[in-house]
């Protein structure tokens, strides 16, 4: 949420390549070319050599769209969520990840349940700890 505020971002002096920002963000390079193969970023090349240089920019989003991804995240719903924000820094960023718009398919109406079943998690969780210390205290 800060970072979609505008947050300022870590700057480093020199720009990462794709194989050291998967290493830092302990993901592929394939991942990282999939991500931007499917828009969810645009990661500039030097004029010289070609290489994709990752500064502290690409670098936040990055890190962002990889927590996204390890919470269940679709990519279109990322993808929702960041063509948004780019629009409304000030927008509601779980509703964006949790609405799919009404030409998007099927599939993605699932996203909104990321956040409700993970709650869900944690009172059932909380509910067996309950159950279990009942069950100790009677035998």
């Amino acid at each position: 949420e800060r970072w979609a505020q505008g947050a300022p971002t870590e700057s480093r002096l020199k720009p990462l390549r794709m194989r050291q920002a998967a290493e830092l963000l302990n993901i592929t390079t394939d991942m990282l070319r999939n991500w931007e193969r499917n828009g969810l970023i645009d990661i500039p090349r030097d004029e010289h050599n070609g290489y994709r240089q990752i500064g502290g920019e690409e670098g936040a989003r990055l890190r962002v769209i990889r927590m996204l991804r390890s919470s269940g995240y679709s990519t279109m719903s990322i993808l929702r969520m960041l063509s948004q924000l780019e629009e409304d820094r000030g927008m509601d960023i779980r509703r964006a990840l949790d609405t799919p718009r009404e030409d998007e398919d099927i599939a993605f109406a699932a996203d909104r349940w990321v956040t409700t079943l993970r709650q869900m998690e944690a009172l059932a969780r909380r509910l067996i700890e309950m159950l279990e210390e009942r069950v100790a205290k009677n035998c």
